[in-house]
């Protein structure tokens, strides 16, 4: 199906825009309509394969009854709204096969790990090859009805929404000025604050949407003023016992969660007063101490392949991927040490953003293959594990193990696989594990549980040695292989095609091709390529020649 043409109508919205990058960076041709483009929403019916709704959920029904009858009996029909019920009942009026699906992520958010919801509807083989290519790109696909999906919103989204921008809307009734808030503020308070402010920092039209277009919504929240006027009548009576009856009653449907929910939430305060991960100032003399600065703690996989990769370096641990890059910028180390990407899970988006952003050079490139084990105090039947501790991508790059091994885990996400084994060994809980390197686990005094979990077993990560941008060094690079970035100076259907035809007419093999939002201009995209050959090639030479007359901004991040 890689010919196919995918039509997205309302393809220049946020959503539209970052669902057409990901078509095309998996090789197919799309197209868009708009309110201000040529093509019509009819026209594209007409003319694509795959026709994507992604305009706002009061005028998806409009679109759908508009469009449906046009669209070739073998093609597909889906839409991309947080409700599912009232489109999917009109998609029925389609020959083609249609689906739902959900995307539970912003566009400012990368795919990989992301959870998106698919609602079947008619026709098998469409819906297969969605979910297949989805998984592909290490998305989390969940299948639900569109009864059981939109009652599940009206909890998850519309819910959450209501409660957040009424307590917003109660702090302003207090008159006081939103800096003394943050200013005396507690860890948790901040938390509570973060999640009010990513929220009231969006459209409001889409939170309108799904607050008052699912029907179920208005029970809901009826329920949910109603626990708050119980709630208010027994504190307004000081009735003691009446709160505690109250608040166990909450606590117990909760159950479990409330202790995994303790020890996230403490992870998440650490980590916000700077105690999560290594913070030291480095010295000023950092480049004549240390060799290499790799991201830390000691124990890590990027610690590991540092040490592989040089294995009589002085490394400096930093706390994160972007203090490697103004470590290196600012010369006050020669080298950094950073993972690039995962051969199961994809690029690491750290540090896509600060390799083009960044005045820095990929001098060299290393990778480390991955076996991950399950790590414990003592040997354990793994259905009988209640949490995993580990970095949020060793859990990517072992979920289909996790699914059918650990049906009874929670899975906790912490700053490090090394972190992870600290948990571990001070909990002394037998039914508590990690999952991280065996290399290391006789250093802690765990025990291996089981060996190599990951679920492919040629899961490798790539590490990126990055120096100073040098123009006189740089431009004499002749590697084997060569890495650029690139944005638009506007968005045109056919400016991505346009750049990649400059690759193929001079018989340049382009090995990898993604997107990435840019961080600094919202909407806009930059574009990253490998490429087999070295900047001393003519051919390349050329090739960039071309490709700097229609794009923004062209940077060669390096060639090695």
């Amino acid at each position: 199906m890689s010919n196919k043409v995918i039509g997205i109508i309302g393809g220049r919205g946020a959503m539209g825009k970052y669902f057409a990058d990901f078509f095309e960076s998996n090789g197919y041709e799309v197209i868009i309509s708009d309110k201000k483009t040529s093509l019509t929403n009819k026209q594209l019916a007409k003319k694509a394969d795959v026709v994507i709704i992604s305009v706002p959920i009061d005028k998806t029904e409009k679109v759908i009854k508009e469009i449906a009858p046009l669209i070739k009996k073998s093609g597909l029909l889906m839409d991309l709204t947080s409700l599912k019920e009232f489109p999917m009942k009109a998609m029925k009026a389609t020959k083609a096969s249609h689906l739902g699906c959900h995307p539970l992520f912003g566009p400012s958010n990368p795919i990989q790990g992301q959870l998106v919801i698919m609602c079947p509807g008619k026709g098998s083989k469409w819906f297969d090859w969605l979910k297949n290519l989805f998984e592909k790109n290490k998305v989390i696909v969940k299948t639900l009805t569109t009864k059981k999906h939109d009652t599940l919103m009206s909890y998850v989204q519309a819910l959450t929404h209501f409660s957040d921008i009424a307590l917003a809307d109660t702090l302003r009734k207090s008159g006081i000025p939103i800096k003394e808030m943050v200013t005396y503020q507690s860890p948790v308070y901040r938390l509570e604050l973060d999640m009010m402010g990513r929220i009231l920092n969006q459209d409001p039209n889409l939170y309108a949407n799904i607050q008052i277009d699912n029907p179920l919504s208005k029970k809901v929240m009826q329920d949910f003023i109603e626990s708050c006027k119980k709630l208010t009548e027994i504190v307004t009576k000081k009735d003691n016992k009446s709160f505690v009856k109250y608040f166990n009653s909450a606590s117990k449907y909760l159950g479990s969660f409330t202790e995994q929910a303790m020890i996230e939430s403490d992870r998440l305060i650490k980590e916000m007063l700077g105690s999560g991960m290594p913070s030291a100032e480095p010295p000023k003399d950092l480049v004549k101490k240390y060799d290499l600065a790799v991201l830390g703690p000691r124990d890590t996989y990027s610690d590991i392949a540092a040490r592989k990769f040089k294995p009589k370096a002085r490394i400096w641990y930093t706390s994160s991927i972007n203090e490697i890059f103004a470590l290196v910028r600012d010369g006050k180390i020669k080298y950094g040490f950073v993972p690039i990407e995962n051969s199961l899970t994809g690029s690491v988006r750290e540090a896509l953003d600060e390799l083009f952003e960044e005045d820095v050079w990929i001098e060299q490139m290393t990778s480390l293959p991955i076996h991950l084990a399950l790590i414990g105090i003592r040997s354990i039947n793994l259905k009988d594990i209640k949490t995993v501790y580990s970095h949020p991508q060793p859990f990517l790059q072992s979920r289909q193990f996790i699914k059918k091994n650990l049906p009874n885990a929670v899975c906790l996400p912490v700053a490090s696989t090394a972190a992870a084994l600290s948990r571990v060994l001070k909990e002394q809980d037998p039914y508590v594990v990690s999952i991280g390197s065996e290399t290391v686990v006789k250093k802690y005094g765990l025990k291996i549980i089981k060996k190599s979990i990951q679920d492919n077993e040629n899961n490798r990560t790539y590490f990126a040695v990055i120096r100073k941008s040098s123009k006189t060094k740089d431009q004499k690079s002749n590697g084997k292989k060569t890495s650029i970035a690139f944005t638009f100076k506007k968005d045109a259907p056919g400016s991505l095609f346009s750049v990649l035809q400059n690759f193929s007419d001079f018989k340049i093999n382009l090995t990898k091709i993604e997107s990435r939002p840019n961080p600094k201009v919202h909407g806009d995209y930059v574009f990253y390529i490998d490429f087999e050959g070295g900047l001393q090639n003519s051919n390349i030479q050329k090739a960039l020649n071309k490709v700097k007359g229609k794009v923004e901004k062209l940077k060669v991040l390096g060639s090695y």
